[in-house]
Order: C-alpha cells, then structure tokens, then sequence
C-alpha cells in the first residue's frame, strides 16, 4: 500500500495535468486517513478554489495554516480565496503574512498592495507596491499602482516618476503613459503630458480616454484631434467628453449642424455640465438656428437656473426676435452678478432698441459706475440723454467719454450737437472745429459749425462752409439742401443767383433720377375720392405741424382719402395727436427716397403734398421719381428747383403777380397756386392772456425780435440801430433759445448799434427761456416786434400778434421776406409794412409814439387774429381741398 506522501505525490501529479476530478478524490482520501495533513488541505483548498468553491477554499487553507502558520504560500492562497469571497479586510491580513514570510515575492506585495488601496489605506498601499518593485524592478503594473496610490495622496510629483518606471519597464503599457500625462498635466506640465498621451494611444489604441485627452490636447482645427475623438467614440459611443470634443472640433470647421448634433449627444449622454449647453446654443446659432439655440440656453438656464452665464448667453441670442425674453434674462443676468457691467450694458442697448431709452438709462448709470474707465459706457449714456432731450446731462457724459477716449470722432460731434442745441453756440464751435481735426472730412461737422457762423451773420463765411462739405460728397443730397437753405438768410444773394443755385440743385441731384421715373397710370376720373398724401418728417412739435394740423383736423374724408407718410426720428405728443386723423399712417423713415416713392405709388395717391421740403430731415427728392401725378410744394421757404414739383402753394402777398410784384421778384420752377392766405395757424390755447403795454409803466418803449440770429444781418442791426435813436430812452430786447448766452452774438449786436450812435447798454439779452407759454410771456415786456430780413418771422410774428404786440416788417422781393406781411395784411394792418428802411423806422417811431393805439392793439389784436380766416380750420381745409381738386382735374384732362 502507497505511503499518504506518495499518495499526495500522485494526487498533486494529477491536479497540475489538470485531471482535477482525480485530484480531487485523492486528496479526500488522504484527508480521510489523515485529516491534519496541512499540504493535502492547502492543496484541496487550491483545487476548490479553481472550481470556484471559494468558501470550501478559505475553509481548508486556512485549517492547513492553523496546522503549519510557517508557509507563505498557504498564506498567499488564502488571501486569494478570501478576496473572492468579499472578505477584504482578511484577504489583506493574509497577503501581509505572505509578504512578512516571503518579502521577495513580488507579487505577493503586488497584491497586498491591490487590497490595501481597495481598503483606502493608499500610504501603506504605496509603500507594499515599493516593497513589490524591491522584490522586481521590472514590475510594470506595481510601478503603475504605485503611481496611482501616491497620486491619491496628493504626491503627484512621486506619482509622475512612478507612472514613467512602469512605462519605461513596458513602452507598451498604454494605461501607464495615460496615468503619467493625467500627472503631469495636475502638475502644469502640459507639453510633457501631451506626449505621455502619445505613447498611450500607441503603447494601447484601445484606451478611450487617452484619445479624447489627447484631442482635448491638440488645437481645434487640428486633424489629428478630431481623428481622436472619432476614435475614441468608436471604442466607446458613450462617451459624453469625446461627443463635446467632437463637437467642438465641428464647429471650429463650420460644420455647425453636426457639431450642434455633437454637442446634443455628449447632453444626452449625461454631460450636463454648462459648456455643453453653451457649445450646443453657440452651434445652433452659428448654423442660423437661432430659435434652436434659444431652445438650448434656455435648457441652460433650467439645468442651471444660478448660473449666470447661462442667462446671459440666452439674453443675447433672444435679443433680436424677443426683446421681452432677452430684457428678462439680463435682469435675471444682473441679479446673480450684479458687478458683470457687460450685462448692465447690453440691457441697456436693448432697450435703447426698442425704443426704451427712459428704461435704458439706469442700466447706463450702472455701468458707467461699475467701469468709469470705459469710454463707449459715457457715449452711450450721452446719447441716450440726447434721446431724452437732456442734452444739458449730455454733454458731461460725452466730455468723460472724450477725456478715455480723445480720439472718438463721433462723441467729439455729438457732444457738440448737445452744447449747440443748448444755445452754448462759441463752445459747440469749439467742438465741431475739434471733430473736423480728428476727421476733416466730416461733412456733418462741417454743415453744423457753418450754421452757428450763419447765426452771427457771417454768410459768405457759412456759404463757403456747405460748399466745401458739398465737394466731399458732391452726391450727398443733405449737404446741398443746407445751402439752399443757407441762402435765404443771405443778403448779398440775388433772387436770380438763389434761383441758379435751385436749378444746379436739379441738375445734380434730380435730374439724373428722371429717366428712370414712369408716368402715372392712376384713375383720371376727376370727381372720384381723391387719395392725398402728406410727406414730412415735421409730424411732431414743431411749427410745420400747427400750421398744418388745422388743415388735417378738418379733412373731408368722404372726398378725400389721407396719408402721412412720416419720418420722425422723435414722436411726441404731437405725433400722436396727427395719427388718428389720417386715413393711412405709411413709417417711411427707413425707406430711400426711390422705397419712398415706390411706397406711394403702390398706394394710389392721386396728390402728393411735400412739405418744407429744404428743412429739417425733408424729402424734397422724393419728387423727382414721380411718385403722384400731381406733386405739389408746402410751406417751403422757396422754390424746389425741381421740374418734377408741379405746383408750390404760397398766397397773393408773400407771391404778388404782375404790377405788383417786386422788380427782383422770385423765380420757380413750379407753377405758383396763390392763396388769400398761405398760413394755417391754430390758436394758441396755453398762452397768457396780453397784458398792457410796458411803456405805461415804464416810460420807455421796449421793442423785441425773438426771431433766429441767423436772421440779424448788418444791415438789420443797423436798422434797428437807427430806430433806438429815433425813439430817445427806447431799448431793444433780444431772445432766441438760449443763443445769445455767447458772448460773441451779444456783443456783435451791441456794436452794431453803438455803430449807429446808440448806447450799446440798451440792448437786452435775457436768459433762456425754453417753456412755451413761459416765452410767450416775455411779450408782456415787449411794446413793439422789430421784424428781419430778408428772412423774416413767420411763427415768431404769429405768437407777437397773438400776445397783443404789433409788428413792423420790410418785405423784400422773396417768399420768406413776406410772410410777416401776409399775417399783417390779412388783419388788415397795411400801416406796419414799411417798403424801405426810413419807412421802417418812420412806422417804428410813429407806434412808439402812440401808447393809446399800442394798448388798443393790445387789447384787440387777439380777438382780430381769432376771427381771421388762417384761424379757421375747416375753412383752410375746404379751401386747400378745392385747390387739390382743381389741379387734380387738370392732370385728368392732361393739362401740366
């Protein structure tokens, strides 16, 4: 009979030729004869071990340890068997035993390594994986679990070496250059990480990660990195980093509609984290998605309702199509970072775009406080008080976006316009002469610094001004419609040279315009509705509109259909109080003159009214594309120039025909419609009743002209110079906004009178006053209105009349040297026209030596003015209606 040695002998030979069943039965056999044999039980316990009967083999192990605690091996299997169970904390136990009986097993340390990480006791995890490397320099995966245990430490230095042993020990282990570049890079070590990376993917092109690292690596347009990601999605489709990288690399190609695709996927996939909503709406937009990006960074902000970005990214994008959503998102924007002044900013040009700016301005504020070291900030803000007609707020705005940014052409001309419309003339002059350093082609500033010295009467000075802005943009139409209105002021122009200067007009801007024009086809019946159009951008508060308002209120509209077609950069009330009494409201102010045009056409407008046509924001050119059959002047200071303009309406004074007329009279290229009265005057219901005349009180007459200095040449001054001398202790008031603040205005109309022997001190310049009826009060100081020429008052001689005081004008040979005489001639005060200059001051003299006719004046020209036809609204109205009518029906018969 077999020894039990020889027996365990066989039964061994068995197991390691894998004849387990065999080994199997041996081994109980020997167990059954010898129970406490500690070989047989180790082996039996390897053996169930392999047969996935783990329990049996902790049980039998470590019965054959209880019998002989001396062998590593026993130690080294029963930790195996132990692990497996789940039994962590004694598997861990054992292999310290092993290593302490066989401290040159390597991977015994190994091991005991593994389990002392599981465990988190990661130092002595690191130190059992030294003791691994001890026992086997060449032990790759000890140096990589080194590495990582040290890293968990926080050593990644230490983590770094370790990571590159065990690369170095295996150029191939791909897991460990990946471990080694995720070091570096924690260590700032970018480029060294990125070629770790590099033999990662080599070392294992399976390592997923790596190529998505490595893509992350390289630059957006870089080929390689997308291979990367595309690889690595490959390996792994549901990987949230490759999909953003992907994405990202897409839309640095401008694909933007498969990165958008990316980005949607990398979201699904669980990445959830901002950038990707980010990159997913900044994809969208890019591909012309923009309600799909809307869609996106809302889904930002609802992912992450604290994240400010993500509102912000969403009031961007809504901005242009949902103000209100974008204005939402800002604030929401501002409420989580209130310092963030981009978001200030952009709510405030928001709403600045929505025609907003009153809710723009404390957004403004805010920004300029947070960032005073920003010079647009301060321009906006400016501009905005602008809007608002706080230019006095303005211009100090503008001066601190000057003082960041002094080069700034357009806050060194805007900060000009404010101090001009605040009648500071001398420091707007200063301002626009600063623009035309900065820029000397600034046609604008040129324009603007030519009208302030036209206000000190200096015309040639002016005229040379419009024309050199002219030569810089020979085609610019505004440029030469300034002139023409420039030279109305001008006495030393001719009516033939102002008529020349009209038709060159023509012949540059109109002319070639008319080749392209087409004959109207509209309906000739000539008792038919008739459909009439009002072009102007003076639907606002301004005198054009209270001329023409009593005319509009009182339209027939059984006979006549109204359209205005508007262009008012400012509404206000006013524009308001229009609209409703039209038929069609036509916003043209985003339309060339040829949309203008086409716009009326398509309307079927029968007579087209273009009014003032040389001032303001004005379309006169509108004309020459023919937009209405009949196309007819309005309150125009003169002649259009233009063949196209059929008829210019004006009245039997301001255009007297025949023997009447003046040697030097006017000429048109209209055909002149002459009314009784050209002026459609509304009363003025908010104006403090008159007062008695000041010389009762005072002893002296006082006489006045609120009218534009630009009106007040030499020889005006002159002539109200010799009127204070014929009238002993008189004295003469002059007002017009605030002009007359600077001191060279002021002054130059002191001389001008000293000129004339009179003491310059008689001359009074009062402040501003800007509240209408505050103005209109200023009258009670006056005894008499001294009328200019050759331009002289229209709505200034309209309010003197109303407010009791009479006025003495000198009509010349034009139109807007007459129109003081046709109020006057209307309330039938022939006696305060004088037909030269002696009998200007003559009629001067004479009134103030009459206090009893002054105070009956006073006290019954407002009554006179109340019963005068002008006043009569719906009778201006029949009467303009008939005119319409009667030139409508000379166009059906085919009479021009």
């Amino acid at each position: 009979m077999a020894t039990v040695a020889e027996a365990l002998a066989v039964a061994a030979d068995h197991h390691q030729s894998g004849r387990l069943a065999e080994a199997e039965t041996l081994y109980r056999r020997i167990l059954d004869v010898d129970p406490d044999n500690a070989a047989a039980l180790h082996l039996f316990g390897v053996l169930a071990a392999q047969c996935g009967a783990f329990d049996v083999a902790a049980d039998h192990i470590g019965r054959a340890i209880d019998h002989n605690p001396t062998v590593a091996e026993f130690h080294r299997h029963h930790a195996m068997a132990l692990d497996r169970l789940g039994r962590v904390v004694e598997a861990a136990d054992a292999y310290g035993r092993a290593a302490a009986l066989d401290p040159g097993h390597a991977d015994t340390q190994f091991n005991h390594g593994v389990l002392l990480d599981r465990l988190g006791q990661r130092a002595a995890a690191a130190d059992a994986f030294a003791r691994a490397l001890d026992a086997n320099p060449r032990h790759a995966a000890a140096a990589n679990n080194r590495g990582l245990a040290l890293r968990a430490l926080g050593r990644t230095a230490e983590a770094a070496d370790s990571f590159a042993r065990a690369g170095r020990i295996d150029p191939g282990f791909g897991a460990a250059w990946y471990h080694q570049a995720l070091a570096l890079a924690a260590l700032g070590r970018l480029d060294d990480s990125t070629t770790a990376l590099r033999r990662a993917v080599v070392g294992d092109p399976g390592l997923s990660g790596a190529h998505v690292n490595l893509g992350n690596r390289l630059p957006q347009t870089s080929d390689a990195g997308l291979r990367h990601y595309q690889h690595a999605l490959k390996l792994d489709p549901r990987l949230a980093g490759a999909w953003r990288g992907l994405a990202q690399q897409l839309h640095a190609r401008g694909r933007q509609t498969e990165a958008a695709e990316a980005a949607a996927e990398a979201i699904r996939l669980g990445g959830g984290e901002p950038i990707l909503w980010n990159a997913l709406g900044t994809c969208r937009l890019a591909a012309g998605d923009r309600a799909g990006a809307v869609r996106a960074f809302t889904r930002w902000t609802i992912a992450h309702p604290d994240d400010a970005e993500a509102q912000f990214a969403l009031a961007v994008t809504s901005a242009p199509n949902d103000p209100a959503l974008a204005d939402g998102a800002y604030r929401r924007t501002v409420r989580l970072l209130w310092s963030d002044h981009r978001a200030w900013a952009n709510l405030a040009l928001l709403r600045l775009a929505d025609r907003r700016p009153t809710d723009a301005l404390a957004p403004l504020r805010t920004v300029v406080a947070l960032r005073p070291d920003l010079a647009e900030p301060w321009f906006n803000l400016g501009h905005t008080l602008r809007g608002l007609d706080r230019a006095g707020d303005g211009v100090g705005a503008y001066r601190r976006a000057l003082i960041l940014a002094p080069d700034q052409v357009g806050t060194a001309f805007n900060r000009a316009l404010d101090l001009q419309e605040l009648g500071r003339i001398d420091a707007a002059a200063e301002g626009y002469r600063h623009t035309l350093v900065l820029d000397p082609t600034h046609r604008d500033a040129l324009c603007n610094l030519s009208s302030i010295v036209r206000a000190t009467a200096r015309y040639a000075e002016a005229t040379a001004g419009y024309r050199r802005a002219q030569a810089l943009e020979p085609d610019n139409v505004d440029a030469h419609r300034n002139l023409l209105s420039s030279i109305l002021y001008d006495p030393g122009w001719t009516e033939a040279m102002r008529f020349a200067e009209h038709r060159r007009f023509e012949r540059l801007h109109a002319a070639p315009l008319y080749a392209s024009s087409r004959p109207c086809a509209n309906d000739r019946d000539p008792n038919r509705r008739l459909r009439v159009g009002y072009l102007s951008a003076d639907f606002r508060s301004h005198p054009v509109a209270r001329n023409l308002e009593p005319i509009l209120a009182n339209h027939d509209h059984q006979r006549f259909e109204i359209t205005a077609y508007a262009h008012v950069a400012r509404p206000d009330e006013t524009t308001e109080r229009l609209r409703p009494l039209m038929d069609r409201w036509r916003e043209v102010g985003g339309l060339s003159d040829a949309e203008t045009a086409a716009r009326v056409r398509a309307d079927g407008i029968d007579v087209l009214v273009i009014v003032a046509g040389r001032f303001d924001s004005n379309r006169p050119l509108v004309a020459a594309h023919r937009a209405a059959p009949v196309q007819i002047s309005l309150y125009d200071g003169a002649t259009s120039g233009l063949s196209a303009m059929d008829y210019l309406i004006t009245d039997r004074v301001m255009t007297p025909r025949g023997r009447f007329a003046p040697a030097d009279a006017e000429s048109f290229a209209e055909r002149p419609i002459r009314l009784p009265t050209l002026f459609a005057y509304p009363p003025i219901d908010d104006a403090p009743p008159p007062e008695p005349p000041p010389l009762l009180a005072r002893g002296g007459v006082t006489f006045g002209s609120f009218n534009n200095p630009a009106k007040q040449s030499d020889a005006v001054l002159a002539l109200w110079g010799r009127v204070l001398r014929a009238v002993p202790g008189s004295r003469l008031v002059l007002k017009y906004k605030n002009l007359y603040a600077a001191p060279e205005l002021a002054a130059r109309a002191r001389a001008m009178v000293a000129d004339q022997g009179v003491d310059p001190a008689r001359v009074l310049t009062p402040a501003s006053v800007q509240d209408r009826r505050h103005h209109l009060a200023l009258y009670h100081g006056i005894d008499i209105a001294l009328d200019p020429f050759p331009f002289c008052g229209a709505t200034t001689s309209f309010e003197a009349l109303w407010m009791g005081v009479p006025v003495v004008t000198r009509p010349g040979a034009n139109m807007m040297s007459r129109w003081s005489a046709s109020l006057l001639s209307a309330l039938d005060l022939p006696d305060l026209i004088a037909t030269d200059d002696d009998s200007y001051v003559a009629i001067a003299a004479a009134l103030a030596a009459d206090p009893a006719r002054l105070t009956a004046l006073r006290a019954t020209l407002r009554a006179r003015i109340a019963a005068a036809p002008f006043l009569n609204g719906p009778h201006k109205a029949r009467q303009m209606e008939r005119v319409y009518r009667a030139l409508w029906r000379r166009w059906a018969r085919g009479i021009v």
